[in-house]
Formats: structure tokens, C-alpha cells, sequence
């Protein structure tokens, strides 16, 4: 996978106009800043963490990096089609104060299923450096989209730019697992 690739892939399985539609908002419509900086944040270093374990743990459960490339494919496929059909995320119980950055921004939006196989197969195949750097700068796209305040066509536009994100998630999925046979 090119570096192009890794990171349009990052950006699809993060895909920050979706996860905008579920992070805590202020009375002026615009994101919390603390849950979301703060959330983003633990996201990323658990995102990390599994980059960095990805080749121990997958030597663990005895999956070669090509074969978890294909499920994780198959996973960014499935989480394409769901953002395809359903934009905005589903409501979740906000926890009180700075907790909000813990559920429901870093966990489950930031970590999610298509985010942590990401993580897993971009870490044991391109390195922790490249998909440390791909998901953070798709994390800072997250928290630039914070100062937009939802409402109208604000939020017709986000739902749509996540709608595209979930095209390209599937595109990126199908090219893993492709990617994947390709080297078993």
C-alpha cells in the first residue's frame, strides 16, 4: 500500500464528517472542545498501542499480516456500506464533564471495529511511524470539524462528505483484501 493509499484508507475508516455528527456539542452548536480534543487524543494513543502490538498480537492468534489484511478489508467493507446508508452515527448515553471524552468519543467512535483493524494491519505491514502519522492527521480533521456549528446545510454537508468517505471505505476494503490474496 502507498503512502496515498494508507492515508485516504486512514481517512475512510476514521471518516471525521461521520464522527463529527456524534461528539458532544456545546449550546452554540459547535463541538466541545475538551471531550473532543481529549477523546481524539486517547483514540489515537489506543490506535497506536495497537499498531505497535499488531505483529506480537497477530503471531498470538497465529493470523499472517495477509491474511488479516483480508478481514480487515472485508471490515472497512462493511463499515463502508453501513456509513453509505446511515451517515450520521447512532445516538449513544454521553457521559458527564470530561468523561465525554472517554464514551462516546474516544470509545466507541474514535476506536472503532474499521479504525482498529486499520491499525492492526496498516502497524504490521507499513510500520507504526506511517500509521501513526495517517491517523493522526485524520484525527486533526476530526477536531478542525469541531468549530463547525450543526445546523441546516452545515449538516447536510457532513452527512454527505461522510456518505463519500463510506464509498471510499468500501473502495479501500475491496483493494485489502485484494491486496491480501494477492500475497497468501
Amino acid at each position: 500500500m502507498n503512502g496515498i493509499l494508507l492515508a485516504v484508507t486512514a481517512l475512510a475508516a476514521v471518516n471525521p464528517f461521520r464522527l463529527r455528527g456524534g461528539v458532544p456539542e456545546g449550546p452554540s452548536g459547535t463541538a466541545r472542545l475538551g471531550p473532543l480534543v481529549g477523546g481524539a487524543a486517547l483514540g489515537l494513543a489506543v490506535l497506536i498501542g495497537l499498531a505497535v502490538a499488531s505483529g506480537p498480537f497477530l503471531e498470538a492468534i497465529e493470523v499472517t499480516p495477509e491474511t488479516f489484511r483480508i478481514a480487515a478489508g472485508l471490515v472497512a467493507v462493511a463499515a463502508g456500506i453501513r456509513t453509505v446508508v446511515r451517515p450520521e452515527p447512532g445516538e449513544e448515553p454521553e457521559s458527564p464533564g470530561w468523561r465525554a471524552a472517554l464514551w462516546p468519543v474516544a470509545f466507541p467512535r474514535v476506536v472503532s471495529p474499521e479504525a482498529a483493524a486499520l491499525a492492526l494491519t496498516a502497524g504490521s505491514i507499513e510500520g507504526v511511524g506511517a500509521t501513526t502519522v495517517v491517523l493522526a492527521a485524520s484525527l486533526v480533521v476530526l477536531v478542525a470539524l469541531g468549530a463547525v456549528t450543526r445546523s441546516g446545510r452545515a449538516v447536510a454537508v457532513l452527512r454527505w462528505l461522510a456518505g463519500l468517505t463510506g464509498v471510499l471505505l468500501v473502495a479501500a476494503g475491496v483493494f485489502l483484501m485484494i491486496d491480501g490474496i494477492r500475497d497468501v
